[in-house]
């Protein structure tokens, strides 16, 4: 039997043989006593020839006739075998790379399992970086050409045995050999490959974050390398912020921690056991208390839980929305307070999450908590981070400009760490500029170049400038001859309750000689 088909869907590169169905004793003739060809559904054909054996007598065509009917139950028979075929094997596929799907991968993984060689390899789940601004550039169709492309690559660096498949998206598991384990590794931080724009061919480097699982003897089914896997991403991708993470018990537990301050938020937000913590803001020349930023602290069981072992669980679900608004409703109603007390008020900054910026009514939800305390904006600071990406940087600018309508002052905090600082200078309507604490760690003199160069740019420009993370007087000397006015850290005090910091607010100014003593 001959058979030839193209490149199709179903078969990546064609399919292309001859094979022997059946071959009595004895030498045959050269040339074919009987052929039938047949078209197949891939736009291919299947040839059958049957050759006679030397000496014997050629086919009468009623021999031929019936050998028709043998041969038409043949190719049906033949089809629905190739047909039964295409479909597990589809089960088991991506349909885009040709790679196994998650049930082709698990069940290659079971298969190593069953052999007692799963252990010679460490699994990996990998996951594209920003892979979403690759298909805004190149378009849907390009980009599923571009991870051809990519998987492609990672293919040609594989040895015998190991693994790579696509579980959908950008992305893909992996079993490779321990030995490989730093070459592979390497090979995720960067790919080469390249993508058409017009008709241009746009070189690009992908690189991707992984959650690695070491496999050992307690792996006991193969749903267990996936899932150590992925707890591992997990952690590098939203926590840890790493390239790549190994599974590990201390992760394992870690992830049951998160698990637990994610279930239990909404319950504990009720129970009233979030508070707003003030870190005062002091003017170096008079040591006056001007400002204050409001930080969320977590008091449970009777203990002050680190604000990294929740900030990051409830940015990554999202619920951090809930956590600042509750924060700046428990800041105005403390401000209310404390006009009704008699005692002069700070302006104090609230932290709100970059995820707000989904929200196009974030502006006026701000200004009805406001409202509702009937407090003059000049009380309030609206603090974001520095945005890193590009796509944000509209929506934050057009929140800015809503704000500043409302004569709500806005701060960029930890300034010197996004994707283009001195853009944002120019960009954003911005009042205030809190100087990244990293700038403060060595006061070397490329440190005192950057930061007189900032501050002026930021004076010119009519923006206030903060120091954060001041812990020494050597540094508020520093800061005081770049003409940085206002610091905030330890060395002033720590983020303190709301009673504390009232008592603060009526003396109105640290006492120099009892801070140096």
């Amino acid at each position: 039997m001959q058979f030839a088909v193209p490149a199709s869907v179903y078969t990546k590169g064609g399919d292309k043989r001859e094979d022997i169905l059946f071959q009595a004793d004895g030498d045959v003739e050269e040339i074919p006593g009987y052929c039938r060809e047949f078209q197949t559904g891939e736009g291919g054909n299947v040839k059958f020839l049957l050759y006679c054996t030397q000496g014997s007598e050629a086919y009468s065509e009623e021999e031929k006739k019936e050998l028709d009917v043998f041969v038409e139950i043949l190719f049906f028979h033949c089809g629905r075998w190739r047909l039964i075929n295409h479909v597990k094997k589809l089960s088991l596929t991506d349909g885009l790379t040709g790679l196994p799907n998650s049930g082709g991968f698990l069940t290659y993984v079971d298969i190593l399992l069953s052999k007692k060689e799963l252990t010679r390899y460490n699994a990996y789940y990998f996951n594209l970086t920003r892979f979403s601004l690759v298909n805004k550039r190149f378009g849907a169709k390009e980009t599923d050409t571009i991870i051809v492309r990519y998987s492609e690559e990672l293919s040609k660096t594989l040895v015998k045995g190991e693994c790579i498949g696509r579980l959908g998206g950008d992305n893909f598991v992996a079993l490779i050999l321990k030995e490989r384990t730093d070459e592979f590794l390497k090979l995720l931080s960067g790919v080469k490959t390249y993508g058409i724009l017009g008709n241009q061919r746009i070189p690009l480097e992908i690189s991707a974050v992984a959650g690695v699982f070491e496999i050992d003897e307690n792996v006991v089914h193969c749903g267990m390398v996936i899932g150590e896997c992925a707890t591992a991403l997990n952690i590098a991708k939203h926590i840890e912020k790493k390239p790549y993470v190994f599974a590990s018990e201390d992760i394992r537990q870690r992830m049951f921690k998160e698990k637990q301050v994610a279930s239990g938020f909404v319950e504990a937000l009720h129970r009233g056991e979030f508070k707003a913590y003030y870190q005062p803001k002091v003017e170096t020349e008079t040591y006056r208390i001007v400002g204050a930023e409001a930080l969320a602290r977590w008091e449970h069981d009777g203990r002050l839980v680190p604000p990294v072992e929740f900030v990051p669980v409830l940015e990554q679900s999202g619920m951090i929305c809930m956590l600042d608004f509750y924060i700046l409703e428990q800041v105005c109603k403390d401000i209310r307070e404390w006009i009704q007390k008699g005692i002069e008020p700070v302006r104090v900054s609230v932290n709100l999450s970059r995820k707000h910026l989904a929200n196009t009514n974030l502006s006026a939800d701000i200004m009805k908590i406001l409202d509702r305390y009937e407090l003059e904006s000049k009380y309030i600071e609206v603090e974001l981070t520095e945005t890193v990406d590009e796509a944000e940087s509209a929506q934050l600018v057009d929140f800015m400009e809503k704000m500043k309508k409302e004569d709500v002052a806005l701060s960029i905090d930890d300034f010197g760490t996004g994707y283009s600082s001195l853009n944002m200078l120019r960009s954003f309507p911005v009042d205030v500029l809190k100087l990244d604490r990293t700038f403060l760690n060595s006061l070397e003199k490329s440190d005192r170049i950057v930061l007189s160069n900032i501050i002026r740019m930021a004076s010119e420009l009519n923006m206030d400038v903060v120091a954060e993370g001041v812990e020494n007087w050597q540094q508020v000397d520093f800061l005081q001859g770049m003409a940085c006015k206002v610091v905030q850290g330890f060395l002033f005090d720590k983020p303190m309750p709301r009673e504390e910091f009232e008592e603060k607010l009526r003396v109105g100014k640290y006492k120099v000689n009892t801070l140096k003593s």
